[in-house]
């Protein structure tokens, strides 16, 4: 009975890193975005996530494990699962971006794309896919709990100075909590971070297009 509340020290670590995470990025983001301005600032606190938090949890946790965490096979049970994130790549489409096309640039998406293509995939492998193999004898345990520190890392981003996030705070955290939720349901299910890496990536660029563009980056 008391294993099952002991935490091993692989999970131990990878909470520990990720509770880390958002308040290493209260003194980060401001300090950044303040010295550097906000649209360099904003791009190097996401080099500074990528490098010390996504490619650590990777290389630890996920890549001598991948087994079939990049698998495209889905059983016949879960045909419906391209279709429902192809709905939900759409719903970001109509609701954020088609009312602002007139704002948008050529420049912004490129530089929307490339964030994108770093982005999505580090984000899926780090969060779905790291606490899926170091809580795979406990799933509910992380399921939730990647779940919630993946969305309470981008609190700290409401620091940023010099950037303004659509919507404000409940756009930016309801959106990843909301999104994040649907990518971890249907990692957990599919046992694969595949498909929710490509709606993930697709999603980073319909959303970072109008951030960038919005926020003068480019």
């Amino acid at each position: 009975m008391g294993g099952k509340t002991v935490l091993t020290r692989p999970q131990l670590a990878l909470i520990l890193h990720a509770l880390a995470l958002p308040l290493a990025m209260w003194f980060i983001v401001p300090t950044l975005t303040a010295n550097l301005g906000g649209p360099a600032g904003y791009l190097l606190t996401l080099t500074i996530y990528w490098l010390g938090f996504c490619l650590p949890v990777i290389a630890i946790h996920v890549w001598r494990q991948r087994g079939a965490l990049f698998s495209e096979k889905l059983p016949w049970r879960d045909w419906w699962v391209p279709g429902l994130l192809l709905l939900q790549v759409g719903a970001i489409a109509i609701a954020a971006f088609v009312p602002n096309t007139t704002m948008l640039t050529t420049h912004g998406a490129m530089l929307a794309a490339g964030v994108a293509l770093i982005n999505g995939p580090l984000e899926e492998l780090a969060w779905r896919g790291g606490f899926m193999r170091v809580f795979a004898t406990r799933p509910r345990l992380g399921f939730w709990l990647g779940w919630a520190l993946f969305t309470a890392w981008h609190a700290p981003l409401l620091l940023s100075h010099g950037i303004v996030f659509a919507g404000g705070w409940p756009a930016l955290l309801g959106g990843a909590a909301a999104l994040g939720l649907v990518w971890s349901w249907i990692a957990w299910r599919t046992g694969s971070v595949f498909w929710v890496t490509i709606a993930h990536v697709l999603t980073n660029i319909l959303t970072f297009w109008l951030f960038f563009d919005g926020n003068g980056f480019v």
